[in-house]
């Protein structure tokens, strides 16, 4: 079988709004390794969201505001290493001491490393595998691309490496974000694709009512078909409700569908399934009907927390089926099917966060969403921004 698979790992990517009756501070002090110092106008930010500042002249910072969870704090500064560092929330302030570890020698070893390739060619194939190509992807730039080294490898694969923040505009969603590439790599023959990073996103202020109405229209319209609402949802149990597909996917053993010939006569559909055919790759749907089974795909942990535990292969259709969710002609696959497959069960902790993203390997619909469609984990539909 020959697909086409992305690994993405975004820290902290997701909240599902699990625990959120009170809010509390982040407050701490930035220092250096090397002699204790403070360490002024570092960026301090949580990973995938709107909340983010900088470090003053004695390298303290204070991010107000959050609600219960676990969270991905973000140090970074010119010429030292950049620190991930967990928070967890609840219910009371935290005061948190970061110490950072100077990398100026490392980085340089970087830049000289990645000097390989076409540049111009590099770029245009790195902004279409990172940003992607839908529409949301057309109006979304990248304002400081130069900062970025590549490097081609003799198979084809695109390495890309940033010492500072990528600035990205999103017009289509009305975000500035800033995003520390840690990790990219694209094979263009192949396909294959995987990217680590940490955005810092920013609301746009909007020139007009007319743009603002816009923006929250975007934004709910790829809300609706994002990972962000899939992970709060199945947190909540209520996938079909919201208008959510499930099946359970096999291929079918060779010969039984013959290329071309459609469905061969031994190949067996149930009545509660269908033939799935996503990316040149056929497979037999097996629909979770009339009620999604959900101890087969998860099972509840302590603090509002789950594990993702599933074998093989299922189907995830985010399109906002409606109809009679206790008919099969409910199911009518549509461009927002997306395949998951698991290495090893995942947890996922009360923000929706997978702990080891890695281990999540997705094919299909949210194989081509990029950064031109992420929206932060502090979005939820119907808020008005102004």
């Amino acid at each position: 079988m020959k697909t086409t698979a992305l690994l993405v790992l975004l820290t902290a990517c997701f909240h599902t709004g699990f625990a959120q009756s009170s809010e509390s501070d982040l407050s701490g002090k930035v220092i250096t390794v090397t002699g204790n110092n403070p360490l002024p106008g570092a960026s301090v930010f949580i990973s995938n969201s709107t909340k983010g500042t900088f470090t003053d002249s004695a390298g303290k910072f204070l991010i107000k505001n959050l609600e219960n969870g676990t969270y991905t704090l973000i140090i970074s500064s010119i010429g030292y290493e950049t620190e991930v560092y967990p928070v967890v929330i609840n219910g009371k302030n935290i005061t948190v001491s970061i110490s950072m570890k100077d990398t100026a020698n490392e980085l340089q070893n970087v830049v000289i490393n990645l000097k390989t390739g076409n540049r111009k060619e590099q770029l245009k194939v790195f902004q279409k595998a990172f940003l992607g190509t839908d529409k949301n992807a057309k109006e979304t730039d990248i304002q400081n691309d130069d900062i970025l080294q590549f490097y081609t490898a003799p198979s084809g694969k695109l390495s890309a490496h940033s010492n500072d923040f990528l600035l990205i505009t999103n017009n289509a969603l009305g975000y500035k974000i800033k995003y520390m590439l840690k990790e990219f790599s694209y094979n263009k023959k192949t396909a294959d694709l995987h990217y680590l990073g940490y955005p810092l996103f920013e609301e746009m202020k909007s020139n007009s009512a007319s743009q603002l109405k816009e923006w929250n229209e975007n934004r709910e319209k790829t809300y609706q078909t994002s990972l962000l609402r899939f992970y709060r949802t199945l947190g909540n149990r209520n996938l079909i409700r919201q208008g959510y597909i499930v099946g359970d996917l096999i291929t079918p053993e060779p010969g039984e569908i013959p290329e071309n010939k459609g469905v061969a006569a031994k190949a067996f559909v149930p009545s509660n399934g269908f033939l799935l055919t996503l990316q040149n790759q056929q497979y037999i749907d097996t629909l979770f009907w009339p009620e999604i089974p959900y101890y087969k795909i998860m099972s509840a942990l302590p603090g509002h927390k789950y594990t993702l535990d599933f074998s093989g292969m299922i189907s995830v259709d985010a399109t906002n089926a409606n109809g009679d969710p206790h008919s099969t002609d409910y199911y009518k696959p549509g461009p927002g099917t997306s395949i998951m497959t698991l290495k090893q069960p995942v947890q996922i902790n009360e923000n929706g966060l997978p702990q080891d993203p890695s281990q999540i390997i997705y094919y299909g619909y949210w194989m081509n969403q990029r950064i031109a469609d992420l929206l932060p984990f502090d979005y939820h539909p119907g808020e008005i921004k102004k």
